[in-house]
């Protein structure tokens, strides 16, 4: 998928993998003002682009045969004909579906309406979740420290860090009279789900049955680095089949929506999830920028009234959708999934931060459970797609999303039912 970093010399040919699909509908009327309280990404590169003749060339690599995976037992499908993904095993009882997040209490914060945005007081905000800013505000930029957490803010910014993490908030912090705001969407969706998922007050999600989606395939080949030869969709079907058995081996079923090289409509994707009545759903991908980007980042989908993180580029046109689309409904165990696969993936690949975002996916429209898109690195970076290339670096990919599952599986257990 291609990054948010757009460069005017395209290296890599590039096909639209999840298309923001953008629909149209009328304002809701406006909320009660409450805080929760609690204890591949953007635009498409160019088409047709190769390395260009000023672009140092990757060193040679040694291009490891990779070994084709053994057929297991037939799988036992519970879809209609046509469809093409597998259930391994016999089937189960599905998990509860999760309703819309409602707080077990609440308790009105001041808001400020900004460019029709409504803030709250980070520092207030924090509080909630025994986090202060230490010694005297001053500057630009904010730390809030306590409860084993560490948040830090910029004024007029969207980035920010929690726990050592890059999170992309979905409308700006702000600075106003010495005082640091946060948007009352990201308070609710993100950081308090972040920070205290307990004080979401509903049922725990299930975490029984993961959808794994292996980016484009067919004629849509995703990102080609056209020097080593290697194609996304390949590369997204291996990691997903490396994937696969190491979840089972934890006991839980597992869905391919392809398991070999055809394209599935980005639509009929999540609607298999559902078919399926996924617990969790992880679009796998592969990123392309300019030669020196690196990293890994991961995506959810945007919360209702929020911008996709691409939009806020320069001249870019506001994509935020008004209409509630059935995903709204995981906006907080979205990103506490994302947060626990981002901070597990780089933990054991040690990969670039490039940030836990979001944006309108077609990918992840319409999903009835929690969902991610992780880009897991750059083909367009010659390093890093000369470690791509090799199986054994692919099985880390593997590993490192595997173990992102198990750290979500623990923040469930710990809540309990």
């Amino acid at each position: 998928m291609r990054t948010s970093l757009i460069t005017k010399r395209p290296s890599l040919r590039r096909r639209a993998e999840a298309a923001p699909g953008r629909r149209q509908g009328w304002p809701l009327a406006a909320l009660t003002v409450t805080l929760l309280l609690a204890g591949c990404s953007t635009p498409p590169a160019p088409s047709g682009g190769e390395f260009p003749s000023d672009v140092p060339a990757p060193l040679s690599v040694v291009r490891v045969p990779d070994v084709p995976f053994e057929p297991g037992p037939p799988p036992r499908s519970r879809l209609p004909p046509g469809v093409n993904a597998t259930f391994p095993g016999g089937p189960t009882a599905p998990g509860p579906r999760v309703p819309v997040p409602s707080p077990a209490a609440t308790t009105s914060l001041p808001v400020q309406r900004i460019n029709g945005t409504d803030y709250v007081d980070a520092a207030m905000v924090f509080a909630r979740f025994g986090l202060r800013a230490p010694g005297v505000a001053g500057g630009t930029r904010a730390t809030f420290q306590g409860g084993g957490h560490r948040a830090d803010l910029t004024g007029g910014e969207r980035e920010m860090t929690l726990d050592g993490l890059k999170i992309y908030l979905g409308d700006p912090a702000l600075l106003r009279a010495r005082a640091f705001l946060v948007s009352r969407t990201d308070a609710e969706k993100l950081i308090g789900p972040l920070l205290s998922p307990a004080g979401l007050g509903v049922p725990t999600p299930a975490l029984r049955i993961i959808v794994l989606d292996p980016g484009h395939g067919g004629a849509d080949a995703g990102t080609v680095n056209a020097t080593l030869g290697v194609f996304e969709k390949t590369f997204a079907l291996d990691v997903a089949q490396r994937l696969k058995p190491l979840l089972e081996a934890k006991g839980y079923q597992v869905v391919l929506t392809r398991t070999d090289d055809r394209y599935i409509p980005l639509p009929e994707r999540p609607a298999l999830a559902n078919r399926a009545r996924a617990d969790l759903f992880i679009s796998i991908h592969f990123n392309s920028a300019a030669p020196s980007v690196q990293g890994t980042e991961i995506f959810t989908f945007a919360p209702q009234g929020q911008r996709s993180v691409e939009s806020w580029a320069a001249g870019a046109k506001d994509d935020s959708e008004h209409m509630f689309d059935s995903s709204n409904r995981f906006d907080a165990w979205n990103a506490i999934a994302a947060h626990a696969l981002h901070g597990a993936f780089l933990a054991g690949l040690g990969t670039a931060d490039r940030g836990q975002k979001i944006r309108h996916l077609a990918v992840l429209r319409g999903l009835n459970c929690p969902g991610v898109l992780i880009e897991a690195a750059f083909l367009s970076h010659p390093a890093e797609a000369q470690r791509v290339a090799t199986p054994a670096y692919r099985q880390r990919i593997a590993e490192g999303i595997a173990a992102g599952v198990a750290t979500y599986a623990a923040r469930l257990a710990a809540l309990g039912p």
